[in-house]
């Protein structure tokens, strides 16, 4: 087995304690089984009760036996045990809660459990036959016990009795009585012990305990009965039943876990499908005051060498036992925090010495018997201990090389412990092999039992036999067989190990600079990448607003076009885009004396004439036949065009109706606005940039109305009250 072989027996001893009845350590785990460990720790749960063993009597039961009295009571033990479950699992343990509430009871068990006493019997009321019987039982028993008591209280029979007990020696009540009790009492010789006394039963008691014993044999006879009666109903439901034990065996198991781990400070560690494997503080079940073990097993292959006696071999066992616990959710000591355990199906240890003369295998030969069935293993953890023994050295290291590598090939997990330093130097090459070399203390002339990743380690042969007690003079004599050159190359060998790990580091420390180079530039890349990401989006939105006010002043032109002048709204469109797509220029201040009545001039992309000049505003006759009033800064002289005006196609355009004065005394409110509406659109559309409109003084209704309207004019940039010869309080002069 093993779990003998990697030294667990003490420690699965211990643990089978903590079972309800005996049961093999394997088991067919539910994909559920650890949340439904987690959850099951966390809770007080009551240890399940000790129960008989089923799979015998389910054995029987199938073959169309009788369930006896015991295994009736057991399957109502289980299932006291479940519904006790039941009721103490509450939705807060959801794993759990939902295995019991899809485990259902049948109501003939149910029914068996309401007349099952609390030990296996049945309550009284049931059955009337039996009831009678155990009642007929229990008057013979008083009677006897009567009996008894008035014979211990004979004065004559004192001197020979050698206690005052009942003694039940085969099946009948007796009293032990010393040699010559017979002259002074009557009875039956049932046995003697072994310091001379006698067994006796007494004459008055016979008939009475021969009716005790017919009394028990019609009881026994009415449970016979029952117990088929039972078996009968239960029958149909023979597949529930041998399920509904082995539902009791998973959740003994659980809580005997659980216990287990509670009661020595162990740990579970969840095994897991990517094959992460990783120890953090181990300690081996059978070491004592073990030296917590820490390794990273990253590779496919581990191969261990260095120091005797420096824990090779349990490192070995560690790392296999680790895998086989956790596989069978077992609690042991461990970090579970920062270890990583790969769930691994099959575990091999080729640990001991195969060799057996009885079947005339050599030790060679049991390893390659075991090589043999290792490559035919799937899914393989597979550790051996000292490969090298039982054949020529350097022909071994080339064989096991090719061997170890096969099974490497084909997905295994492998743990070897070596001194072949040949052998180590040929699996160092390969990029799957891991090294780890045991540490020697050359001060205090012992192992470390500690290891160093990276390095082919020496064995110490010579240091350790020295320890042991061998004499020096003949380790001398060994040292000078073996010769300075052989020690040298060894020498030579840990050497190259050691740069090669070197490099190795320098190589890994390049690397996570390079790396570190690489993610730095990639940050401040991405950092740029959101920073044009945003231009972008800011773009996006201003061509968006753009966008939309073009299309708003689109819609502003038709509904223009359909009642004012056409060419002067597309001027004034053309105007808002060129403010949409650039800063409006400045345009210097042109001096009034440059143009006179008569010079034609341009008005945006209108051309005209002046024809007079009053108050600083010019009036220019465009070639539409429109006239406006503007000041200097809006015009631009012009070179006056050689073909007549009359060639400009106007007779299709509407004519503004544009007047400087509005006069609104007399109107009511609304009609005021209205016409004030009207005014303000045809001096616009004329080009006037102050009008005049008069309201009247009266009792400043109108005059109010009309100013709150003005202020929110969108063409309106400014008004007041108009100068005292223009109507003083009672017009406003509007700036458009």
């Amino acid at each position: 087995m093993i779990a003998v072989k990697l030294d667990l027996a003490p420690f699965l001893e211990r643990f089978v304690s903590f079972l309800a009845r005996p049961k093999d350590i394997a088991f067919n785990f539910p994909e559920q089984t650890w949340a439904h460990l987690q959850e099951l720790e966390s809770l007080e749960i009551t240890t399940p009760p000790l129960v008989a063993p089923l799979n015998e009597s389910l054995k029987a039961f199938k073959k169309g036996g009788v369930l006896h009295l015991e295994a009736l009571f057991a399957l109502i033990q289980i299932t006291r045990y479940f519904l006790y479950l039941k009721k103490q699992v509450s939705p807060k343990s959801p794993a759990f809660y939902a295995y019991l509430q899809n485990l259902n009871i049948p109501q003939e068990l149910l029914q068996l459990e309401a007349q099952m006493q609390e030990e296996a019997g049945f309550k009284s009321g049931f059955y009337p036959e039996l009831d009678a019987q155990q009642e007929s039982l229990k008057r013979l028993k008083s009677a006897q016990q009567k009996i008894f008591s008035q014979i211990l209280a004979q004065k004559s029979l004192e001197p020979y009795l050698v206690d005052r007990q009942v003694h039940l020696v085969q099946g009948v009540e007796t009293l032990l009585l010393k040699p010559g009790f017979s002259s002074v009492f009557k009875g039956i010789v049932i046995a003697r012990s072994h310091s001379g006394q006698f067994y006796i039963e007494p004459l008055e008691a016979k008939t009475l305990n021969h009716k005790i014993q017919e009394t028990l044999t019609k009881i026994a006879h009415c449970l016979q009965q029952i117990c088929a009666q039972w078996s009968v109903k239960l029958r149909p439901l023979f597949l529930f039943l041998r399920f509904f034990d082995r539902q009791f065996d998973y959740l003994d198991h659980l809580q005997g876990r659980i216990n287990f781990a509670k009661s020595g400070g162990l740990n579970f560690v969840k095994p897991n499908t990517s094959g992460q494997f990783v120890l953090k503080d181990f300690a081996h079940p059978s070491l004592k005051e073990p030296k917590p073990l820490s390794v990273d097993f990253n590779h496919a292959l581990l191969l261990v060498t260095g120091v005797n006696t420096g824990g090779k071999t349990m490192l070995l066992k560690s790392l296999l036992a680790s895998v086989w616990l956790a596989k069978h959710f077992l609690p042991f000591k461990i970090n579970p925090h920062h270890s990583k355990i790969p769930y691994i199906e099959n575990i091999q240890a080729i640990i001991s010495d195969p060799q057996n003369s009885q079947n005339d295998i050599s030790t060679f030969a049991g390893r390659m018997l075991d090589f043999s069935h290792a490559l035919k293993t799937p899914n393989l953890l597979l550790g051996v201990d000292e490969i090298e023994l039982g054949t020529d050295a350097a022909e071994a290291s080339c064989l096991y090389k090719a061997l170890l590598e096969k099974l490497i090939n084909q997905g295994a997990k492998v743990v070897v412990t070596t001194h072949h330093k040949h052998l180590a130097l040929l699996l160092a090459r390969n990029r799957a092999v891991q090294l780890l070399a045991a540490n020697y203390d050359h001060q205090a002339q012992m192992p470390t039992y500690t290891f160093t990743p990276g390095l082919i380690g020496k064995s110490y042969a010579f240091e350790t036999a020295l320890r042991y007690g061998v004499p020096a003079d003949l380790i001398a004599q060994a040292k000078e067989l073996y010769g300075a050159d052989q020690e040298n190359l060894n020498a030579l060998i840990e050497r190259t190990s050691a740069l090669e790990q070197e490099l190795q580091q320098q190589q890994n420390q390049l690397k996570e600079a390079q790396e570190a180079q690489e993610k730095a530039y990639q940050e401040k890349l991405s950092q740029i990448q959101e920073t044009q990401k945003a231009k972008e989006a800011q773009q996006s939105v201003l061509e968006q607003s753009y966008s939309k006010a073009l299309k708003q002043m689109q819609e502003a032109l038709r509904e223009f076009n359909r009642t004012q002048n056409q060419s002067l709204a597309h001027q004034q469109i053309q105007a808002i885009q060129a403010g949409l797509k650039r800063p409006k220029e400045q345009t210097p201040p042109k001096e009034n004396k440059t143009l006179e009545v008569g010079d034609f001039v341009g008005y945006g992309k209108l051309s005209g004439e002046i024809v007079a000049i009053s108050a600083g505003l010019y009036s220019v006759a465009l070639e539409n036949g429109l006239k406006i009033k503007v000041k200097a800064e809006s015009l631009k002289p012009k070179q006056k065009p050689q073909a007549p005006r009359a060639e400009v196609q106007i007779k299709h355009k509407p004519q503004a109706k544009g007047q400087m004065r509005l006069d609104l005394c007399g109107l009511d409110t609304q009609e005021a606005l209205e016409q004030a509406q009207d005014f303000l659109a045809n001096a616009l559309l004329a080009g006037f940039e102050e009008v005049l409109i008069v309201h009247g003084k009266g009792k400043g209704i109108l005059r109010n109305a009309l100013r709150e309207w003005l202020k929110i004019h969108p063409k309106v940039l400014e008004f007041g009250d108009a100068p005292y010869n223009l109507g003083g309080s009672g017009a406003q002069v509007v700036k458009i």
